[in-house]
């Protein structure tokens, strides 16, 4: 994914996986060309449109830069 300019990150959200977990996310991310963040992100976003909780129209950038 690009780098845009928004707002930094700055809320974490922390998780615990297995290390054969961890590596089954890691293998996703690098096919898909994104770091675990981004990937983890986009997931979340994806997750998030398909439950109606946030705008189908809204992108991952628009996300990004809103505060």
């Amino acid at each position: 994914m690009p780098k845009t300019k928004s707002e930094k990150k700055t809320e974490l959200v922390a998780t615990r996986l297995t290390p054969k977990l961890k590596k089954a996310v890691e293998n996703e991310a690098r096919q898909e060309g994104m770091d675990v963040s981004e990937w983890v992100r986009y997931l979340i976003v994806t997750e998030l449109r398909e439950r109606d909780s946030i705008p189908r129209k809204l992108t991952l950038q628009d996300l990004e830069g809103e505060r």
